[in-house]
Parts: C-alpha cells; sequence; structure tokens
C-alpha cells in the first residue's frame, strides 16, 4: 500500500458498476480509507468490481491482479479484512464496519523478501 492512500481522508466511492438498485438496508464497510455501501448477503468481489476496483490483489513479485473465476478457486481475489491477509473476496460475505485493503502483500509489509 501506498503512503498517499493511508494519508487520503475518508472519501466515499460511488458505486458505478451494478445492474440492480442496492437496497435501503445497506450499511458501510471501508475500502482502502474510503467508505462505501454495501448490502447483507453480498460478496466482498462484487462491492470491489461495482466500485471499478480492476486490481484487488498484489503477489510476491509485486504483480497486481483481479478477480479470475470469482467461486474461489483461483485465489486470485485476495485482499486484508480486518487485518487478516489472504482472504478471499469472491468468498467473503460483508458485514458491517468492515475494513478491507486491496493490494496488500503480508510479506512486503513485514520486510520479508
Amino acid at each position: 500500500m501506498s503512503n498517499k492512500l493511508f494519508e487520503a481522508s475518508m472519501k466515499s466511492l460511488k458505486r458505478t458498476k451494478d445492474i440492480t438498485p442496492i437496497p435501503d438496508r445497506s450499511f458501510d464497510i471501508t475500502i482502502n480509507q474510503h467508505q462505501v455501501k454495501a448490502t447483507l448477503g453480498e460478496t466482498l468481489l462484487s462491492v470491489l468490481l461495482a466500485t471499478d476496483h480492476k486490481r484487488i490483489m498484489s503477489n510476491d513479485h509485486q504483480r497486481h491482479s483481479g478477480a479470475y473465476c470469482g467461486m474461489g478457486v483461483c485465489h486470485c481475489c485476495h485482499v486484508k479484512v480486518n487485518e487478516q491477509f489472504k482472504q478471499r473476496a469472491c468468498q467473503t460475505l460483508v458485514q458491517p464496519n468492515m475494513v478491507v485493503e486491496t493490494l496488500s502483500n503480508r510479506f512486503a509489509e513485514e520486510g520479508i523478501k
């Protein structure tokens, strides 16, 4: 994660890629220090894609990638959720007050090469 991302103020990201409206029972989650609307039953991957996050994961070679299969097989949508690394965005249901970091890499953050 870049320092610019952490220094950014809490802003709301607009969901522009939804094909159906978000129900009124929505709540906020935090993605890369930005507030995003989400609703129960929705996967984290669907929220990321609705907010146009095309690059989700950073591997050990500092390559950025996005989701591939969308069903938990490929491991290409790993994100950091509530300080836990390598959570599958496609298999993780959103919860109120969830904190998500994309492009996180445990080894890079801990200085391990």
